[in-house]
């Protein structure tokens, strides 16, 4: 009986670049996008409201 490769690995053409999961790089980015614009409206929150003078502790 000879021995032949494995059957369960696909040639691939030469020249073509690993898959390295570019799959999620938009769920990256959006994700990202979504905390730096989080973090842009605290930011413009906490400015605003120091601005107003709402900054003294209030009595609970």
């Amino acid at each position: 009986m000879e021995e032949t490769e494995s059957g369960t690995t696909t040639p691939t053409p030469e020249g073509s670049l690993a898959h390295t999961g570019a799959d999620a790089t938009p769920w990256l980015l959006g994700g990202t996008g979504l905390l730096l614009a989080a973090g842009g409206g605290a930011v413009i929150a906490a400015r605003r409201r120091s601005r107003d003078g709402d900054n003294e502790p209030t009595e609970g």
